[in-house]
């Protein structure tokens, strides 16, 4: 299951890189992804080199302003990787929006439309496993400054092993 955590976070890597390039030059973006280990009831950090399905990953994003100048309008985006799913209530700090598809965000929790048997639409909550990335609205950060986000995600199970399960 290494290989699957270092997949994640290599997803994570080039979306972040692809976020932090859109911008300005003068700010810059450190991912780090630790995994989230329990002892004695207290949730405690270490190095993600392994992970395994049902393991809780820590995703921080610290953005630093390296210019002279104030960064306005900076928006910071940490992505979800393709098999995770996003813990609720693990956005920090809690303001965050996501999105299904890393273009279009949207406060939490997503909901969409869904067509009923009768022809209704009503709307209901969209799945966690189906975030694609959170944003934080930054604002201004000062010359020299900086400004940390991050989230939590699961690293699923692989699709072959939930129907071999359900296999009778």
């Amino acid at each position: 299951m290494k290989s699957l955590l270092s997949l994640c976070i290599f997803s994570a890597s080039l979306a972040m890189g692809q976020a932090a390039w859109a911008q300005r030059a003068d700010v810059t973006s450190t991912l780090l992804a630790q995994r989230v280990d329990m002892v004695d009831g207290k949730a405690v950090l270490r190095p993600a080199a392994q992970g395994k399905p049902g393991d809780l990953i820590d995703y921080s994003s610290t953005y630093r302003n390296g210019g002279t100048a104030a960064a306005a309008k900076l928006l910071a985006t940490v992505p979800v990787p393709m098999g995770t799913t996003f813990v609720a209530g693990s956005a920090s700090p809690a303001a965050a929006q996501a999105s299904t598809d890393g273009a279009r965000f949207a406060p939490m929790p997503l909901m969409r439309m869904v067509k009923q048997s009768n022809g209704a639409e009503r709307a209901e909550p969209v799945p966690l496993e189906q975030y694609r990335a959170l944003r934080w609205e930054v604002g201004t950060l000062a010359a020299g400054g900086s400004a940390a986000v991050g989230l939590r995600v699961r690293i699923d199970a692989p699709e072959s092993s939930v129907s071999a399960r359900a296999k009778p």
